[in-house]
């Protein structure tokens, strides 16, 4: 994995790691293969968080009271 891939949808990521899970669950692999599949799935699981967290930051709240735009997760629950 040398090469870095193209940036993925998160929906296709997800596709990715699941199949990756259910290579993983479904049969009996070398430790080998099944070490790198584990491997390729963390970093896959990685690159999937650091989107969801870049989208998270994007996501911003109308304060129902005020009306004023908020980042997402500063608004304290009542």
């Amino acid at each position: 994995m040398a090469a870095k891939r193209k940036k993925m949808t998160f929906e296709t990521g997800m596709q990715e790691l699941e199949a990756l899970v259910d290579r993983l669950s479904g049969s009996e692999l070398p430790l080998d293969e099944a070490i790198a599949l584990y491997e390729q799935g963390k970093m896959l699981a990685k690159e999937l968080e650091s989107q969801l967290s870049a989208q998270q930051k994007r996501i911003e709240m109308i304060d129902p009271d005020t009306g004023e735009i908020e980042p997402f997760g500063e608004r304290e629950n009542d």
